[in-house]
């Protein structure tokens, strides 16, 4: 049995583009179509607000695609009060 996870955060991206090719990139993984609402752009800015019982290591793999690309921000992993994990932006900069 998955816990029901919060998952939280933004990601900004140099383009539209690259924001359009890591929406594209975690669709392919997703487990469950369903996600795709809880993701919501504007300009080059990708936002996540799910929560639902999830495979972690599934998100994991969702998360880290959309984080690989993205320049800046992050996304949390929340069960409750308790951080269950981080997906920052790959940028090294």
């Amino acid at each position: 049995m998955h816990d029901v996870v919060h998952f939280h955060g933004t990601y900004r991206y140099a383009t539209r583009e690259n924001l359009e090719h890591a929406i594209s990139s975690a669709r392919a993984v997703l487990v469950e179509a369903a996600w795709m609402r809880c993701f919501v752009t504007r300009g080059t800015v990708l936002t996540v607000n799910l929560t639902s019982r999830v495979d972690r290591f599934s998100a994991a793999a969702v998360f880290d695609l959309l984080a690989e690309t993205a320049i800046e921000g992050a996304v949390e992993a929340r069960l409750g009060d308790t951080q269950l994990d981080l997906f920052p932006s790959g940028s090294r900069a």
